[in-house]
């Protein structure tokens, strides 16, 4: 009975094989050393780069002086001046009630992680300068000087890569607006990225940039404009909190108009004949028809790409202005927001390279209930498990990693990008403690009640398995898309290090290396996704140039 057991447990086994192949990190019907061999053999020798990425907020930490203490003088050694995010974390209750105050050190340990870069094999780093520690802004005047302590930090960090021959890429602007342009009794009227008055400040801190920073090639001017104004200016679930239509657009437009003006400040310096490049960080999930037959849903997964993408890579990549589409529906709801000739010439070309994000994918139909908010639109992740669809730490990243391909080729059909680098991509898994043989999800650090381990690295936080499937997946269908056609010259993986995710605290681990948040000097150390891109970087070997 036994034998006989065994024999059809094996037949129905082989069935299954045949018509359910293998799957690794969502990809099936492929091994992962085809994936790999596909990997090193598309990138091998074509000068691609291969880097890591952070931003200031979530990993510098450092003290801060408030918009009354700037009065009493300029911001000086590890001092910065505050920011909305430092506003934010105090006045809302985000996950834990953390705040990134010392997030993980990275402002006394950046030595100890340009060393971790290079010994990752990574031949290029991406970090944010922080305008409120580079810059002091008169709070009544709002004039900009260089910080000469913020300046020698971030020249440090660019020299310090430089001598391990690792290339700098620096992002001006990663959400941390300091708090000395935002007026918090009239948000609407003056809430930072919504006040056509920040046009000419970003101008400003860009030239102080590029006439004091030395030896950066390449630049992005704003991460995620996506994510600031949706987030922080439609929502409200980003600093600053804002939640309409209205400051959401406005934030757009002032966002897209600062970005022509600091990008035509960067051509004029030498650093265009130096071999210097400029562009901007566009994050985009995938949008799937929920029923890929069905005419309406399909509309519906274009119309979102257009709305959440186009918005801005449209007046960038394409023509200078805004989607059809957007200018129909501005009109529509009485917003006035067109740019001027001048500036569609400004932003038309205003980027050396297509600088994409991308992590999860998403379903879409027609809303049920159409509203000037939805676009008449619905897309999120239900059903998304039964296709097979991994879950992360995160409740808006479902591991598809088909969706990354889907998505370049998408950018590639509507821009024609000569260069396109994969600026941010990565997963996360949550922070979680152990007691008594029971795992258990992880607080406010602050909390007596947290699980013994929480915040330290434990054995599954190092031993990420998930995440290098995640990894391979998701880089296999970025080599695919290369072949297709696609220009990808370059990949950063998110994040280097554990750190402040936002709104989401200290909850989700995104990083190649763990940092135990219980360490006074918050010790680092590679887990396994770590060594697997060290691994793969090796076979890929040297490369010398971005775009």
């Amino acid at each position: 009975l036994a034998q006989g057991l065994l024999s059809i447990a094996i037949a129905v086994f082989v069935g299954f094989m045949r018509v359910a192949p293998l799957c690794f990190g969502g990809v099936c019907g492929v091994s992962p050393s085809t994936m790999e061999a596909v990997i090193v053999d598309t990138f091998r020798g074509t000068n691609a780069f291969f880097g890591s990425a952070t931003a200031a907020y979530q990993v510098e930490g450092g003290r801060f002086k408030t918009v009354g203490e700037q009065n009493s003088g300029a911001i000086t050694g590890e001092l910065r001046a505050s920011h909305i995010w430092d506003d934010f974390t105090r006045n809302t209750s985000l996950y834990g009630n953390d705040t990134a105050d010392v997030a993980v050190d990275f402002f006394n340990k950046w030595q100890e992680d340009v060393a971790l870069v290079k010994s990752l094999n990574f031949n290029a780093f991406r970090f944010s300068i922080s305008w409120a520690r580079l810059v002091n802004i008169d709070p009544a005047t709002k004039e900009q000087t260089i910080n000469p302590d913020g300046l020698r930090y971030y020249q440090g960090i660019v020299d310090g890569l430089r001598a391990k021959g690792v290339e700098p890429v620096v992002t001006i602007f990663h959400w941390d607006l300091p708090s000395v342009f935002v007026d918090y009794s009239n948000l609407t009227a003056h809430g930072g990225m919504n006040d056509p008055d920040i046009v000419g400040h970003f101008e400003t801190y860009a030239k102080l940039i590029f006439s004091h920073l030395k030896n950066v090639k390449y630049f992005t001017t704003f991460n995620e404009p996506q994510t600031t104004c949706v987030n922080g200016y439609g929502q409200g679930v980003f600093a600053p909190g804002l939640k309409t239509n209205r400051d959401m657009y406005q934030c757009g437009h002032q966002l897209l108009r600062s970005h022509a003006r600091m990008v035509a400040a960067f051509r004029k310096t030498k650093l265009p004949q130096q071999g210097g490049k400029i562009s901007i960080n566009l994050n985009q999930d995938m949008m799937y028809p929920r029923n890929e037959a069905s005419p309406e849903d399909r509309a519906a997964a274009e119309r979102q790409l257009v709305f959440r993408l186009a918005w801005w890579a449209d007046p960038i990549f394409k023509d200078g202005d805004y989607p059809e589409e957007m200018r129909t529906y501005f009109t529509e709801q009485g917003l006035d927001l067109s740019f001027t000739e001048e500036e569609k010439g400004m932003l038309k070309g205003s980027a050396d390279f297509y600088a994409m994000q991308h992590y999860s994918s998403l379903l879409c139909t027609p809303a049920k209930e159409p509203t000037p908010e939805n676009l008449g639109v619905d897309c999120n992740q239900e059903g998304t498990a039964a296709r097979g669809w991994w879950a992360s730490a995160s409740s808006w990243l479902k591991v598809n990693p088909e969706g990354i391909q889907k998505m370049l080729l998408w950018i590639h059909d509507r821009y024609h990008p000569e260069s396109l680098v994969i600026t941010e991509n990565g997963v996360d898994d949550e922070d979680t403690g152990s007691t008594a043989g029971a795992t258990q999800s992880c607080g406010a650090l602050d909390d007596p009640t947290r699980p013994g381990q929480c915040g330290a690295c434990t054995l599954a936080n190092m031993k990420d398995e998930f995440r290098i499937e995640y990894y391979r997946g998701y880089v296999y269908n970025v080599a695919l898309a290369a072949k297709a056609g696609v220009k990808v010259t370059g990949y950063f993986a998110w994040s280097l290090l554990d750190n402040f995710e936002w709104a989401d605290g200290f909850r989700c681990r995104f990083g190649l290396v763990c940092v135990n948040y219980t360490s006074p000097t918050k010790d680092r150390t590679p887990k396994s996704s770590a060594l697997w891109w060290k691994s793969l970087l090796q076979r890929i070997g040297e490369t010398t140039a971005l775009v």
